[in-house]
């Protein structure tokens, strides 16, 4: 086994992914699901084989792909499987953005759908209103309800996102940060 993915990380991560998703998986139809799960939070679909090779359900062993690990640290908020078996994520004080930008006036239409997720198990599903302004239909493990509204121009993959002039459950507008810490990761267009 490479270094740095030794069996007991990768169990680790296993745990995490599972407590991220509130279930565990221990049957063929736990990993379809979990699956399923992965692709509708990361856009990347993982087959309810490879999950049960990492989780170890399938007795093969095998050493899963980096990229996989990476994937399912993400989806769990870190940036890479390195960041979880580290458990930490480089400060990074100033330099030029080489992520995954979102313009959002020049890159979406009104009525658009985008899918937040930050550390730890964050999600937030946002709907464009146009003119930088947003509205949460869905979110899980985070203080935004739904019909928060919020202003928000550029979302950057790996950086905080700050959410400007939110009105939380009717009260006084406010500003509000996501991923503080670790950043978002986001998906266009994922559902409804």
């Amino acid at each position: 086994m490479e270094i740095g993915l030794s069996r007991e990380k990768i169990k680790e991560l296993c745990d995490e992914v599972e407590g991220s998703f509130g279930m565990k998986a221990t049957t063929p139809k736990h990993f379809e699901r979990l699956a399923v799960l992965i692709f509708e939070r990361t856009g990347t679909l993982l087959s309810p084989t490879t999950l049960k090779r990492i989780w170890g359900y399938l007795q093969e062993g095998s050493t899963p792909r980096r990229t996989t690990l990476d994937l399912l640290a993400q989806c769990c908020g870190w940036r890479s499987y390195d960041d979880f078996a580290e458990g930490d994520v480089p400060e990074i004080e100033s330099g030029f953005v080489g992520s995954k930008i979102l313009n959002v006036e020049r890159d979406l239409k009104y009525g658009e759908i985008v899918r937040l997720m930050w550390h730890p198990a964050r999600v937030c599903v946002i709907k464009y209103l146009g003119n930088g302004n947003w509205e949460v239909i869905r979110s899980e493990g985070t203080r935004l309800l739904p019909g928060d509204t919020f202003r928000c121009r550029m979302i950057v993959a790996g950086e905080p996102l700050y959410l400007e002039n939110l009105i939380h459950a009717g009260g006084k507008p406010g500003v509000y940060v996501c991923g503080r810490n670790h950043g978002i990761g986001f998906l266009v267009g994922i559902e409804e």
